[in-house]
């Protein structure tokens, strides 16, 4: 049993604060939370679709219910469950001021797993997130407290480990608290993104191939000298390796000095979770949309808030004379100190260019320090302040309607462009449509075929919604019910010696929205594989005794299409 005393809470409550001042972290307090070397495949910050990765990932040599344990004492004061996300998680509050997160775990310790289940059978659910008395779970240095998996959004088997300050709940690169992980691979230059500005507008981008002429060292292929006709930015496109792995990681520090001043600095030592979308900003969200690159970019647009940069100023271009010639010199490190540089030149041709308001058409300008409303006939959008990162061209078209559309195609914006907050989007459906209004919802398309549902309500002769993406919508209907299939029994087939169940369960449109189990009409966990469209029945936790059982399923998606079925079972 562990004490917990005074200068335990005022450590909790007073840590978070001394450490934010001199950013200075606990070195070897942390224990690995496996009995393996810490091999990652993925590290703190890396660039992933809409968010900055949140901890690291530990490899776990391809295998699942690897012991997972406590890194340091203390309590656990979270436990989550969810089919998407983490998964199943569990969060530990340590004396020193930090919390660590473990996630994608395949279950929980023995009395753990048994808490949950109570609650989860109390409430009737599977998905579950519980905030257990300090006194409930105390775990000591080393303790076993889950086991290794693939669950929530996790796309193969591997440990999620995080460290959070406590009282902010920022969260903190773990590879600065002193993990031995071997690194002695300088990060990987590819390309390098020539940007040119002219009265704030950029007027053409170019991508120059980077060659490595040795280790760490890098320079352009080609002419060292970037001739450029306006105000000049940049991107990289870098990546990270460590000793005994080859996935791409993310880097830590990006500097960049121009005639030998700093001119821009990006670090990843910290970030809060509402600043995490800042990342459609911090890279080139236009080459990601079209090419799934990443490139960082090296200048910060006006909307961008990321407290990641230091000395930030927004759109701090390079003001270049006439036919003179500057040093550029950016250097990428990681963690470990390892450093790879790029230098090169650039130049102002002299050119002028053509002025860019009378070559540009003329749109709507939205503004990204104010809200912004369009309205059409069919359509109609309201933009809150600050969900744009910069002041854009907004450009509308109507199309011609898909063979399931029940609106007309709505160009929105360009997809190009990157929306930090959600909007309202309002779309009338046609006017001949005679169905179940309560089944219309707005779809996203991408060149006039159906990607995502973006949801909808109707109301007053409009189908709303939210959502926090530029490109094309139309009304849809939802009418067909989730399809119910099982996978390793069948009606009246005997199950006894089967550990588990599994039903597949596939939703055309707007996806599962809850489900309900019962065996002789008594409610049992199943647990849900979002990703892989599975409803898992556990046989050994059901209380159950010989003979014949039925099982029972329903399912109801987002637009509340039900589907219902039994199976007769002998156990």
């Amino acid at each position: 049993m562990i004490k917990i005393n005074l200068t335990w809470f005022v450590n909790l409550f007073l840590g978070g604060t001394l450490i934010a001042q001199v950013n200075t972290y606990p070195q070897n307090y942390f224990n690995p939370p496996l009995e393996i070397p810490m091999y990652l495949s993925g590290t703190f910050g890396e660039l992933r679709s809409n968010h900055f990765h949140s901890g690291i990932d530990i490899k776990t040599q391809g295998k699942e219910g690897l012991n997972v344990l406590a890194t340091a004492d203390g309590v656990v004061s979270r436990i989550k469950v969810s089919p998407y996300g983490f998964g199943k998680a569990i969060y530990i509050v340590h004396p020193n001021g930090f919390t660590t997160v473990y996630a994608h775990l395949q279950k929980f310790s023995d009395k753990i797993e048994e808490y949950i289940r109570k609650e989860q059978y109390r409430q009737q659910t599977f998905a579950i997130e519980l905030f257990p008395s300090s006194s409930a779970f105390p775990v000591k240095q080393g303790e076993v407290i889950g086991y290794s998996g693939n669950t929530g959004g996790s796309g193969g088997p591997h440990l999620h480990f995080e460290i959070r300050d406590t009282r902010t709940e920022k969260i903190i690169n773990p590879l600065l608290f002193g993990f031995d992980v071997k690194d002695d691979r300088t990060p990987d230059l590819y390309s390098l993104e020539v940007y040119n500005f002219s009265n704030g507008e950029l007027t053409g981008t170019q991508s120059l191939r980077l060659l490595e002429t040795s280790p760490g060292v890098y320079r352009l292929a080609g002419n060292d000298v970037i001739e450029v006709s306006g105000k000049p930015a940049f991107g990289l496109q870098a990546f990270d390796r460590l000793n005994g792995a080859n996935n791409k990681n993310g880097v830590y520090h990006i500097q960049m000095r121009i005639k030998g001043e700093p001119h821009y600095s990006f670090k990843m030592e910290t970030f809060a979770f509402h600043e995490t979308r800042f990342i459609n900003s911090h890279i080139d969200y236009g080459q990601r949309v079209c090419c799934r690159k990443n490139i960082n970019k090296l200048y910060i647009e006006p909307g961008n808030r990321l407290s990641t940069y230091q000395d930030a100023k927004p759109m701090r271009l390079p003001e270049l004379q006439s036919d003179s010639i500057y040093d550029v010199k950016i250097e990428v490190s990681d963690v470990a100190g390892n450093v790879s540089e790029l230098v090169f030149n650039i130049k102002h041709s002299g050119h002028q260019l053509r002025d860019i308001e009378s070559a540009t058409p003329l749109l709507p300008v939205f503004k990204h320090n104010q809200s912004n409303f369009f309205k059409e006939a069919k359509i109609e959008l309201i933009l809150p302040e600050n969900a744009l990162y910069r002041d854009v061209y907004f450009e509308y078209r109507e199309l011609e309607p898909c063979s399931s559309c029940l609106s007309a195609i709505h160009q929105v914006g360009a997809e190009e462009i990157p929306v930090h907050r959600y909007y309202t989007l309002r779309i009338k459906p046609h006017s001949i449509y005679e169905g179940d209004y309560s089944k219309l919802a707005i779809a996203s398309l991408v060149d006039r075929k159906i990607v995502d549902y973006e949801g909808g309500t109707y109301e007053n002769g409009y189908v709303t919604t939210r959502t926090r993406q530029f490109g094309q919508f139309a009304v849809v209907a939802d009418t067909l019910p989730p399809v119910i299939k099982p996978l390793n029994f069948s009606n009246k087939g005997n199950v006894s010696s089967l550990s588990s169940l599994k039903i597949k369960v596939t939703d055309d449109f707007s996806g599962v929205d809850e489900y309900t189990p019962t065996v002789d009409g008594n409610w049992v966990l199943m647990e849900y594989d979002a990703k892989n469209d599975l409803l898992i029945l556990d046989t050994s936790i059901l209380d159950i005794v010989s003979g014949e059982h039925t099982l029972k399923l329903r399912v109801k998606d987002e637009k509340d299409n039900i589907s219902s079925t039994a199976y007769t079972l002998k156990w």
